[in-house]
C-alpha cells in the first residue's frame, strides 16, 4: 500500500512543475506528473485510491481541448474523494466563479509565493497538518472588491460566510483521509441545498465551505446560521458517522463589519479565532469540574 501522500502535476510548464517539486522537497511525497488527458487516466487507474491532491494549470493540452474543467470533470467521474488545485494566472471573475462552482478545492494565482504554495498543498494532502481558519485565497479578495464595488453603487448591503468542518476532539486522529473527504462532500451537498442557485456557495478545500449572499444584512445571517445548523442536525440524525464531526460558521457582513475585503476576511478570521478561545475556556471549566467531583467522591 502507498504509505506517503500522492500529489499529481498537470501542466505543460516544467518551470511550475520543477519549482513545486523544490517546494515539496523536504516533505516525504510522491509526486507524479501528467501532460495530457490519457496520462492523467493511467496516473488515476494505477493511483486512484492512494492520490491525496491534483493540482492543474487551465491551459493543459489545448489541441485535444482538455482543460482545467474537463480534468475536474474527469476526475469526479473516477472519485469523489480527490481534491483539485487550481494554479493559474487567469483572474477573471467570471473564470473563478465557474471553477468554483464546479468544485475546485482551491484556485491559487500566479505569481505565488512559495511558503503560501507550500501551505496550501500541506492543507490538503496532510490532515494533521490542518488548522482552524484556513487562509483564504487571494483570488477571494479580488472577486469581494468586485462585489463591493457593486454594493456601494446599487446602496445594499451583502454578508460573507465561512463553515468550518472537522472532526470533533472525542474522534481526532481516527479518520482516514478518504472517509474524511466523502463526509465533507456530503456536508457541504446538503448544506448547499439550502440556497438558491444565484447565491454563491463554494466548497473551500475539504475542511472549508464559503457561501457570498448579496442583499443579507447582519440580521438576514443570524436567519441563515440557524437555517444552517438545523439543516445539519437533522443530516446528523439520518447518518450516525456524522456524530463525529462537527460544523462552526462565521459571518461578516458589508458595510457593518468593514467596507473593504481584508476588513471583511480579517472580520471572519476574528470571529473564528474567538470561538476557538471560547470553546477552549468551556472545555477547562468542564475539566476544573470533573476533578472536583472526583476530588469529592475520594474524601
Amino acid at each position: 500500500m502507498q504509505s506517503l501522500p500522492v500529489v499529481v502535476l498537470v501542466d505543460s510548464n516544467m518551470v511550475v512543475k520543477d519549482r513545486i517539486r523544490r517546494i515539496l522537497a523536504d516533505q516525504d511525497v510522491t509526486i507524479h506528473e501528467a501532460l495530457s488527458r490519457s496520462e492523467l487516466l493511467d496516473i488515476l487507474k494505477d493511483n486512484k485510491d492512494q492520490i491525496d491532491l491534483i493540482v492543474t494549470d487551465i491551459e493543459i493540452d489545448t489541441d485535444r481541448s482538455f482543460d482545467g474543467l474537463s480534468l475536474i470533470k474527469l476526475v469526479q467521474s473516477k472519485s469523489d474523494t480527490i481534491p483539485v488545485m487550481v494554479l493559474t494566472s487567469e483572474s477573471k471573475k467570471e473564470v473563478i466563479t465557474k471553477y468554483l462552482r464546479q468544485g475546485t478545492a482551491d484556485y491559487v494565482l500566479k505569481p505565488f509565493e512559495d511558503n503560501y504554495l507550500k501551505e496550501k498543498i500541506l492543507k490538503h494532502i496532510s490532515i494533521e497538518s490542518l488548522t482552524e481558519f484556513t487562509v483564504l485565497k487571494f483570488s477571494l479578495k479580488n472577486y469581494l472588491n468586485h462585489e463591493i464595488y457593486k454594493a456601494q453603487k446599487g446602496g445594499y448591503s451583502f454578508t460573507l460566510l465561512k463553515i468550518s468542518f472537522k472532526l470533533n476532539s472525542a474522534f481526532s486522529g481516527i479518520e482516514s483521509s478518504n472517509e474524511f473527504y466523502k463526509h465533507s462532500k456530503a456536508v457541504y451537498r446538503e448544506i448547499k441545498a439550502l440556497f438558491w442557485e444565484s447565491d454563491l456557495y463554494v466548497q473551500h478545500g475539504y475542511h472549508s465551505h464559503l457561501g457570498f449572499f448579496p442583499f443579507c444584512n447582519h440580521e438576514n445571517s443570524k436567519v441563515i446560521a440557524d437555517k444552517i445548523i438545523a439543516q445539519y442536525q437533522a443530516y446528523k440524525l439520518k447518518d450516525p458517522e456524522m456524530q463525529r464531526y462537527d460544523i462552526t460558521q462565521n459571518f461578516s457582513t458589508y458595510p457593518t463589519d468593514g467596507e473593504n475585503a481584508t476588513d471583511l476576511l480579517k472580520a471572519l478570521e476574528n470571529r473564528a479565532e474567538e470561538k476557538q478561545l471560547k470553546r477552549k475556556i468551556q472545555g477547562e471549566k468542564l475539566e476544573i469540574a470533573g476533578d472536583i467531583e472526583i476530588n469529592k467522591e475520594n474524601q
